[in-house]
């Protein structure tokens, strides 16, 4: 048990009522399906797709063997000097003088991404590693926010706050998608604590002063397709989010089957996979989308866009050695040419995969993590 001030920690137990359970049950089975123009994905989430992965939510997931592997972690919540309770994982290592590394999620991932990791780093690594992986506010068992002004700048400063009333005085922060945005303004207003920071989705701006393609390899411009690609086919939930999460939460926080189409399809369009198949189980999927269902923060957490407008993102340059895990399949892939103008990197690897690495690939994040690690003077 920590003892701090500000902060109240609790094992998450019997969180759901198995009343929550039959009405996820009932609800699915009252779905009223729509018609179906939808070759290959193009209009969004398969109809005969999502009707299978429904069924396999009703009769084969088992939520509380979810809640038991955060619990097996170290589930807890922490009472910020903001008001807001903050769910976190905090794994720590048998060994003295350990690490911390801070892992954050994004959208619509959540901290339950990080349950492959979380061994694999701490089993491989030669150096003692504590992990501790915040819920973001308005994700999974934090608080939701009551007012507006909760962006990623906010949400660095509640997670800092974290760190330090954890005990720890210097820490090394990870992130992609809303992770990597939160992680890089740890590191830019925390330079005295923020040692390091690694990356799976890098952001950066091509140069104002130069030819933009100067110094761009050619699997670096195939990576900048993909980005355009993206914004072509798959930005119209990011557009709505940022302007109506509201009216969009209303049927996605009713309806499960909503909800799961919502989620799944960017599970399918952003993992490195083939068509109509996830590249990892239904239930790793589910039990994300399980949480955004049973805790209701569907609309909470899309109203993360909403603040953040188009960036959330501040392009000052850091000092802290930055490591980028570029995953080919990711949203976001810039050269590193365009990186360099904000970090100091120190390690750049090209992996296959896609957004949601952590899932997908945990052996190789685990590796590139490790690796980053070891090139630091503290170790």
């Amino acid at each position: 048990m920590y003892i701090h001030l500000y902060l109240c920690c609790q094992q998450l137990n019997d969180i759901l009522l198995n009343k929550d359970i039959d009405l996820l049950n009932q609800k699915i089975d009252l779905t009223r399906w729509p018609d179906e123009i939808n070759e290959n994905w193009s209009h969004g989430t398969d109809l005969n797709f999502l009707k299978s992965f429904m069924d396999y939510w009703k009769t084969d997931f088992d939520w509380r063997k979810h809640e038991d592997k955060l619990n097996q972690v170290g589930s807890f919540k922490y009472l910020s000097k903001s008001g807001l309770k903050i769910h976190f994982l905090h794994s720590k290592s048998k060994l003295k003088n350990a690490i911390p590394l801070v892992m954050t999620h994004g959208w619509p991932g959540s901290v339950q991404e990080f349950l492959k990791v979380i061994p694999i780093i701490q089993k491989n690594s030669p150096f003692p590693i504590d992990i501790i992986c915040p819920s973001l506010p308005g994700f999974g068992f934090s608080d939701k926010p009551t007012k507006p002004g909760i962006n990623s700048k906010e949400i660095a400063i509640i997670q800092h706050e974290l760190v330090m009333a954890l005990g720890y005085k210097k820490y090394i922060v990870q992130g992609g998608d809303w992770g990597a945005t939160i992680s890089k303004w740890m590191a830019e207003l925390f330079k005295n604590h923020c040692i390091a920071i690694h990356l799976n989705m890098v952001l950066a701006w091509p140069p104002s002063d130069k030819d933009i393609m100067d110094d761009v390899t050619e699997k670096e411009k195939k990576l900048i397709d993909n980005y355009e690609k993206y914004k072509s086919h798959g930005f119209g939930y990011y557009e709505i989010q940022k302007t109506k999460p509201q009216t969009v939460g209303y049927g996605l926080n009713d309806s499960p089957v909503g909800l799961a189409a919502w989620i799944v399809e960017k599970f399918y369009g952003w993992f490195d996979g083939e068509e109509n198949k996830l590249v990892v189980s239904n239930d790793e999927v589910l039990a994300i989308i399980s949480l955004y269902w049973f805790t209701e923060t569907i609309t909470s957490s899309a109203r993360l866009y909403k603040e953040n407008g188009d960036l959330g993102f501040s392009f000052e340059k850091i000092s802290q050695p930055m490591a980028g895990a570029v995953f080919k399949r990711d949203l976001v892939a810039p050269p590193r040419a365009w990186a360099e103008k904000i970090y100091n990197i120190i390690q750049w690897n090209l992996h296959d995969g896609g957004h949601f690495a952590a899932l997908e690939k945990p052996e190789t994040l685990s590796s590139d993590i490790i690796n980053f690690i070891q090139k630091l003077d503290i170790v």
